[in-house]
């Protein structure tokens, strides 16, 4: 789910058995951060980001 942020391009993120999180995108370092106390492995993590990051495709 996008959040509304003034600085940063940021999701909130809920998965069924884990505390919800947020993840954003830090635009002076061109990189994806994520909650310092995320408790889901880091591959997972990525999976999201890629997901969010890819254009939606048509079927």
């Amino acid at each position: 789910m996008r959040i509304q942020d003034d600085f940063h391009e940021t999701y909130a993120v809920v998965l069924d058995g884990y505390h919800s999180f947020c993840i954003w995108l830090d635009n002076k370092n061109e990189k994806w951060c994520s909650s310092k106390n995320v408790a889901i492995d880091p591959d997972a993590i990525d999976e999201i980001i890629n997901r969010i990051s890819l254009p939606a495709q048509v079927s």
